[in-house]
């Protein structure tokens, strides 16, 4: 469990997100939207809650799934359940209109901010020009409005047919100077490797 936000970094949760996705993944559910939305709130919600030891809930002022703390009252010597802290804003957006996401966290109070979406590798534009483009379209006063905060993006590919079963899932943040980062690391997250 954490005990601190400075610990609550995109690598961090995209190193634990990618592993329970590698266990929990089917390569069928990922086909279909229908199914594969539940698969990915499980997983985000089983690290959130488990891992990270937060509560969670689901469609909290329209965000798919966050991650908070509640405040320790003295005086009554219970919890607040209704003064929050959010550590962790969960967006999955199954269209590539993941654009509109990523306005709508900009204005979320979040330690920590994950939109995970698809795209077509196959597109001229790579993924990391066109998140890029979008956030500098957004500035700096948006992105970083909230001191101390981060942003994980994952996306995954689009699939056609077997067209982008090979392809993993790839991760970026961002730094100070709103330059996309990616994050890499020994894990791979390939739908077409995952049992049906």
């Amino acid at each position: 469990m954490i005990q601190e936000t400075k610990s609550l970094t995109p690598g961090m949760f995209w190193e634990l997100y990618s592993e329970k996705l590698n266990e929990s993944g089917s390569y069928q559910a990922y086909q279909h939207c229908d199914s594969w939305t539940p698969v990915v709130l499980g997983v985000a919600e089983d690290i959130i809650s488990n891992k990270l030891g937060l509560k969670t809930q689901r469609e909290y002022i329209t965000v798919d799934l966050v991650g908070y703390t509640t405040k320790w009252s003295e005086e009554k010597q219970e919890k607040n359940w209704h003064d929050r802290e959010l550590k962790v804003a969960y967006e999955h957006e199954n269209q590539d209109t993941w654009c509109s996401e990523l306005c709508k966290l900009c204005h979320f109070v979040a330690d920590l901010r994950v939109i995970s979406s698809y795209y077509d590798f196959r597109k001229e534009k790579k993924i990391d020009g066109l998140l890029q483009s979008n956030i500098e379209k957004l500035g700096i006063q948006r992105m970083l409005r909230v001191p101390n905060s981060q942003w994980l993006f994952v996306f995954g590919p689009f699939l056609f047919g077997d067209n982008g079963k090979e392809k993993p899932l790839r991760a970026f943040t961002i730094d100070s100077a709103l330059k996309v980062v990616e994050i890499t690391g020994d894990k791979k997250v390939v739908p077409g490797e995952w049992r049906n």
